[in-house]
């Protein structure tokens, strides 16, 4: 097993991140779709490279790597935390809520509608017309339990909560064909088997880890995941008995 110490573990988390989207087997599916963290502020769909800030949502032309161009800026309202693409949808995570919009028709996307909730830090994916939403307290985001709501949004103008998990702390998360990954900040990592999406169910919980954010290659079926520890590596071939295969240290303050 690999054993290595870096200091500045949030460029070591970008680069992974790059490297993951820009890989020969994961950069995009047929699409044209990126594969990142659920907590990114960036994201890759046909083509185009779209990065969110507190307040707006930025289309780029990226044709052309050298000279990327501004196509376009959306306000989409205050509080915008995070963006995941899911086949022609960009899906906003915000502290009021989710944000849909499409980009089916064009690169600048179109809004479609809002799931609100109260006040929370949120992240979220969607897989088979399925959003995952975790909700948690922390520093920016004082209010709401901490939980993981599960939205039918097979109509995109009207997503429809299904049920509501406990959770912990939950940060951020990602879904790998019928098994989904929640990072539960200090409190570790869960693991739930998705076959029945409106219904996950826990199958393991590894506390040992503090996790903030989970990339999934589902090619090779390896995860990683990022916390205040480093990058921890695993096979999830068996999500049963996850095996883990590297680990990227980060330093303690003091070295």
């Amino acid at each position: 097993m690999k054993n290595l110490k870096l200091l500045p573990l949030i460029f070591i988390t970008i680069s992974l991140t790059l490297f993951i989207s820009c890989s020969s087997d994961s950069e995009f599916d047929g699409s044209g779709e990126g594969k990142g963290g659920s907590m990114a502020r960036f994201t890759f769909l046909k083509g185009y490279l779209y990065i969110v800030d507190e307040s707006t949502l930025k289309t780029f032309d990226i044709s052309n790597p050298e000279n990327p161009d501004l196509l376009g800026t959306e306000n989409v309202g205050d509080g915008v935390e995070t963006i995941f693409p899911y086949e022609n949808y960009l899906f906003l995570g915000t502290q009021w809520g989710m944000k849909i919009y499409s980009v089916e028709d064009g690169p600048i996307p179109n809004y479609l509608s809002d799931f609100e909730h109260s006040f929370s830090c949120d992240p979220v994916v969607v897989s088979n017309s399925i959003a995952y939403v975790t909700l948690r307290s922390g520093t920016t985001c004082q209010t709401g339990e901490d939980r993981m709501e599960v939205v039918d949004v097979s109509d995109l103008r009207n997503p429809q909560l299904l049920t509501t998990i406990p959770m912990e702390n939950p940060h951020g998360l990602s879904v790998s064909d019928t098994v989904l990954f929640v990072c539960e900040g200090d409190f570790g990592f869960k693991v739930f088997n998705i076959k029945d999406r409106a219904n996950p169910e826990l199958i393991s919980h590894y506390d040992s880890i503090p996790s903030y954010d989970v990339i999934t290659n589902y090619g090779r079926k390896e995860l990683i995941i990022t916390g205040k520890n480093g990058i921890f590596q695993y096979d999830y071939n068996d999500p049963y008995n996850l095996k883990e295969l590297s680990q990227i240290l980060s330093a303690p303050a003091n070295e």
